[in-house]
């Protein structure tokens, strides 16, 4: 027994040392501190030893590349300038160790337009300008700017050549249209003196009224686009590109449907500029104004103010603005008869504007 007893306090002694040991241990270390750095601008801490190529597999990081586009916005090519991603400025090895203060950067890639070449082509026959503004045609030079890579046309010109020709013609335009009851008012007197007008309809009106639409193509008058919705403000050269697309070509549309092929287009207000002009060609018309403007849409004008200002005005080649729609236009109507009996005293002709460029 007494053998027994010796042997288990040596073995008591033995695990009172060895936990005696155990509690006495040093802690492990603490962990190493992480490395601090920055991309593209925001902070971040990586664990230390992570690499520029884990970082960027661990984070998605792609920088976009810089892309080749036509003189439209078309991409040509999506990788013209390739993306890159920098490590302190340097396109560095995907092996590289992170350390504090490294700063990693996404370097987009630049977008690029292609070139432009100019083209010039002295058309044959004699061509009114462009914008229209008169029935004088000249000899004509077209002058486009297109895009190297894609042909796309950037922008084209039209300068005179020479001396334009005068014909003895005057041309009656009704915009605003089509009108309830006026614009068969205004048909019915332009039948009554055998005389032709061209109207500028809007797209909307167009739709709702297209029982109109087909009096005044069943009378023999051309029919131009003036826009969807007739937007003023702000002025129609000033409106964002997609909505000056829709303006245009969705009238020209909805002309089509009625039957009509339109192939002159007058923005509303007068207002355009190269844009404007691009668009209208690309839907396959000639941009046309006026150079007669007796403010027929004012309510205070009276038939006798309104032809006294077209009579004194009107010249040979003469476009004459007027209203068959967008209000009262009484007036208009009791001065067409004085208008068209006063432009033939002049020994002047009434036409339409006529299709060819």
């Amino acid at each position: 027994m007494a053998g027994i007893s010796h042997h288990l306090r040596v073995a008591a002694c033995a695990l009172a040392a060895t936990i005696v040991v155990g509690c006495t241990e040093a802690p492990p270390p603490p962990p190493p501190p992480r490395v601090s750095l920055t991309v593209d601008g925001n902070p971040r801490e990586v664990a230390p030893g992570t690499t520029f190529g884990e970082l960027i597999h661990d984070l998605g990081l792609h920088a976009d590349s810089g892309r080749l586009l036509s003189v439209s916005g078309r991409v040509l090519e999506p990788r013209l300038d390739p993306g890159r991603i920098l490590l302190n400025g340097l396109e560095s090895p995907h092996a590289t160790a992170l350390r504090d203060g490294d700063a990693v950067v996404l370097a987009e890639g630049t977008d690029s337009t292609e070139g432009t070449k100019r083209v010039v082509d002295d058309l044959k026959g004699l061509h009114p300008a462009v914008p229209q503004r008169t029935l004088t045609t000249y000899p004509m030079r077209e002058i486009d700017i297109i895009g190297r890579v894609s042909g796309e046309v950037a922008s084209t010109r039209f300068r005179p050549t020479g001396k334009g020709k005068v014909p003895g013609k005057v041309a009656l335009t009704f915009d605003d249209g089509p009108w309830p009851v006026q614009t068969k008012q205004v048909l019915k007197v332009l039948h009554r003196y055998h005389a032709k007008a061209t109207f500028f309809m809007i797209g909307n009106l167009v739709e709702r009224y297209p029982g109109i639409v087909q009096d005044v193509r069943r009378a023999g008058m051309p029919i131009g686009d003036h826009s969807w919705s007739h937007p003023l403000e702000p002025p129609f050269a000033e409106l964002p590109p997609h909505r000056l697309t829709t303006e245009i070509v969705e009238t020209a549309d909805v002309l089509r449907r009625a039957g009509d092929r339109p192939y002159l287009f007058r923005p509303p207000g007068g207002s355009y500029d190269d844009d404007v002009l691009r668009e209208a060609r690309r839907a396959g018309m000639r941009t046309v104004t006026w150079d007669v403007d007796p403010s027929d849409y004012l309510a205070s004008k009276t038939k006798k103010e309104l032809a006294t200002y077209v009579l004194h005005h009107v010249r040979p080649g003469s476009i004459v603005l007027m209203h068959d729609g967008g209000g009262d236009q009484h007036a208009t109507i009791g001065a067409l008869p004085m208008i068209i009996k006063g432009i033939r005293k002049m020994g002047l002709e009434l036409t339409t504007i006529p299709r060819e460029r």
